[in-house]
């Protein structure tokens, strides 16, 4: 189910895929609802060698026309049978660049539905994502201890860290997120069987065999020769 302003959006981009559409080059419309309420229309142009969409169109006319109103939400529509169609990937992957939160209207089993970009493409690549620092995801069992001091390394397996600034980020069962922000000093790759009592301590446990046990509870199935990496963190006062 759907509110009424996107009832509205979708009218618009039938109307406009009907009245349009050619049955060869120029088949999908494509409607933008922005903040302020206006509808941005758009049609694909295909070609052999690939050409726009109507959702790319659209963004094309919003950008020439009111760049400064924020995209809402999309619907696209197949000329010839006037039904809803999904964004492609490639479009997908545009709206997501433009804002994650962009509504699009799909067809799911239950009727017309919004998504956002963001449900539609999961794990998207996301420029954002390069001009962020690091976040490190710890169990919510340990910030006690790396406030303190205690612990001042994790054990990382297939989970990559560098040098350099990162967030320590606590997502607790009660939904609250907490975040402190760190320095990661070190990170050194060896094999499980090569662990030390030294860095069991520096990991906040009492002995190496705690911190086994730990890591077979975080990492069932590791094996003693698979390679760990120890990244050692402090936090900025």
């Amino acid at each position: 189910m759907i509110t009424n302003e996107l009832r509205n959006l979708l009218a618009k981009a039938t109307t406009h895929a009907q009245r349009f559409q050619d049955g060869e080059d120029h088949t999908v419309a494509a409607a933008l609802l922005t903040k302020s309420g206006k509808h941005v229309l758009g049609l694909n142009a295909h070609h052999f060698l690939g050409g726009p969409c109507g959702e790319v169109s659209a963004l094309a006319n919003h950008a020439a026309s009111y760049p400064e109103d924020p995209i809402q939400a999309v619907v696209a529509v197949y000329g010839p049978t006037g039904q809803v169609i999904p964004p492609c990937g490639k479009c997908r992957q545009v709206l997501f660049d433009v804002d994650p939160s962009i509504r699009c209207i799909v067809r799911g089993s239950n009727g017309l539905e919004a998504l956002t970009v963001e449900e539609l493409l999961p794990f998207a690549f996301n420029w954002r994502d390069m001009e962020q620092e690091q976040r490190i995801y710890m169990w919510e069992g340990y910030e006690e201890s790396i406030r303190s001091g205690e612990k001042q390394q994790t054990i990382r397996v297939d989970d990559p860290f560098h040098e350099g600034s990162a967030h320590i980020v606590f997502e607790k069962e009660s939904g609250e997120v907490v975040t402190i922000p760190a320095q990661v000093t070190s990170v050194v790759s060896t094999q499980r069987s090569e662990l030390s009592e030294k860095q069991a301590r520096n990991d906040g446990f009492g002995s190496l065999t705690e911190l086994q046990e730990a890591l077979d509870t975080h990492f069932p199935g590791l094996a003693a020769d698979d390679e760990v990496d120890l990244v050692e963190f402090k936090l900025h006062q």
